[in-house]
């Protein structure tokens, strides 16, 4: 094997799988990547078994091979170089890789392509779903998965696809997020549903970029597909069953609050510096024309804040926890949100006011204050 490729290049792809690396693995070659030079171009692959991320870049391929060296090694090395480099890989016969540029010289160790793990193959057909807002249902959405790793079937976000709309919804069971948009996706004629890892969707995230591109997305019976271009991404779908959380949304929520985004969120993001460390919450007491938001803790102090409303129902107080509220006023989009409660004992409902492409709803347990 040997190649030459620009710094530049090389250091982008480099960047797309290091999400994926195992750092603490038992299994050494997971710390490595694949390295495959054939055709004008050096593909890269990286695994950690459940998740996978195989692109690459151009490339002056001399002789065509495949080995594997670490990830870290080679990153450490290649962001260090001058952004004009051109770098020269060759493959030796004790199983070292040999980085020539300029007059500098590094030899990595690596470790035969035939202890990498196979990556599954995709040939079935294909939805296309525009990047943007696969992007954007991410974006909503994978705040509210749960940090706990027990419960496995909330590790990840449930992406549903149905003939004229996509949706996607994470709860960690204190708070629920919901989105959808309305697509007509060819070929779709019923219900597709699948639980979505969260490192997942951060390398989808990535993927994507800022790029106006559109995501190939398929599924067999164990994994995920979804390609960029020439990148591509695979993951183990989440095994378990999603909770029905059509269940938790509050039908009978008949006190509601319009407010403009970032005052609320200026206004709990205050209010929460003097919130209890242990209990965290913040006060909502709503009344005509005004919300007023208080806070208080032994060992901080207390925190009061009123921020004018568009209400002109009875009074109401309820409790909730300040970083649930702010998750959701961050990704809004929005200028103004509509906030419906019942009462202090049922959960409330954020969302999103005025002109939006996406049917978002974001529920909320209350809290004790």
């Amino acid at each position: 094997m040997e190649f030459t490729v620009k710094r530049n290049a090389l250091l982008g792809e480099l960047n797309l799988v290091q999400g994926v690396i195992e750092r603490k693995s038992t299994i050494p070659i997971l710390a490595n990547i694949l390295l495959e030079a054939a055709n004008g171009s050096l593909n890269i692959t990286a695994t950690d078994l459940d998740v996978s991320v195989c692109c690459g870049c151009p490339a002056e391929v001399l002789a065509d091979g495949t080995t594997s060296v670490s990830a870290r090694h080679l990153f450490d090395i290649v962001r260090l170089l001058p952004e004009d480099a051109d770098i020269h890989f060759s493959l030796l016969e004790n199983d070292w890789v040999k980085l020539h540029f300029g007059k500098a010289e590094y030899k990595v160790v690596a470790l035969p392509k035939e202890n990498f793990p196979s990556i599954p193959e995709f040939s079935g057909p294909q939805l296309s779903i525009p990047g943007f807002m696969l992007s954007a249902l991410i974006q909503r959405t994978m705040f509210a998965i749960t940090q706990e790793e027990s419960r496995y079937s909330l590790n990840g976000a449930l992406l549903t696809i149905l003939p004229q709309e996509i949706r996607m919804v994470a709860t960690d069971g204190h708070r629920l997020a919901l989105v959808s948009n309305s697509i007509d996706i060819p070929s779709v004629d019923s219900e597709s549903s699948a639980l979505i890892p969260r490192k997942t969707l951060v390398e989808i995230q990535k993927l994507i970029g800022d790029q106006n591109s559109v995501v190939q997305y398929g599924r067999d019976e164990n994994h995920l597909f979804f390609t960029v271009g020439s990148k591509r991404i695979v993951s183990r779908i989440l095994a378990g069953q999603f909770p029905n959380y059509e269940m938790v949304i509050p039908r009978e929520n008949d006190k509601s609050i319009l407010a403009s985004t970032q005052n609320f969120a200026e206004a709990v993001r205050r209010a929460k510096v003097m919130s209890d460390q242990k209990l965290k919450s913040i006060r909502l007491s709503l009344s005509p024309g005004t919300l007023e938001l208080t806070a208080s803790s032994a060992e901080a102090g207390e925190a009061r804040e009123v921020v004018q409303v568009e209400y002109d129902g009875p009074s109401v107080e309820i409790g909730f926890n300040p970083d649930y509220l702010l998750d959701f006023l961050s990704v809004c989009g929005t200028e103004k949100v509509e906030i419906s409660v019942r009462d202090s004992e049922t959960q409330g409902m954020l969302r999103p006011s005025g002109e939006s492409s996406f049917d978002y709803r974001y529920v909320v347990m209350p809290m004790k204050f």
